[in-house]
């Protein structure tokens, strides 16, 4: 199943993903599915781990789209987020991001590096960082 680009249309790849980075598009394979959590309110949240060409990721899908993604599909995002959760990035849909299985199983793909495995800080922290290094060295 192919499904054409929108005239226009360029995907960001993982590895150049960043905190707060909304809006996007993006084209990924699923790697694995976790087991699915439930919020205090009840909804439902999917996990999967996908990849690029680039590097792979954590992607949550919030609600009843998650239910229907299995291993092996190729998922296109429209108006995808990248989002810190405690320190570590993850790629969600935006409130009116699109989510569609555009093929399965044949998409080149990177499993390392996982930028969920980094641990990301923001500008405040790092200059704190800094500030007690030198007050470490002095």
């Amino acid at each position: 199943m192919f499904v054409p680009l929108k005239p226009g249309q360029q995907f960001v790849p993982i590895a150049k993903f960043r905190p707060s980075m909304r809006g996007f598009d993006c084209e990924v394979i699923v790697l694995e599915t976790a087991v699915p959590t439930t919020t205090r309110d009840g909804q439902m949240i999917y996990n999967f781990l996908v990849a690029d060409r680039s590097a792979s990721i954590l992607m949550n899908v919030w609600g009843d789209d998650g239910r229907y993604i299995r291993n092996g599909d190729i998922i296109r995002i429209e108006g995808a987020e990248a989002k810190l959760f405690k320190g570590f990035l993850q790629l969600t849909t935006a409130r009116f991001g699109k989510l569609r299985r555009v093929g399965e199983d044949t998409m080149e793909f990177k499993e390392h590096p996982n930028i969920s495995e980094l641990q990301w800080v923001t500008e405040q922290e790092s200059k704190a960082m800094k500030a007690e290094l030198q007050d470490v060295q002095h």
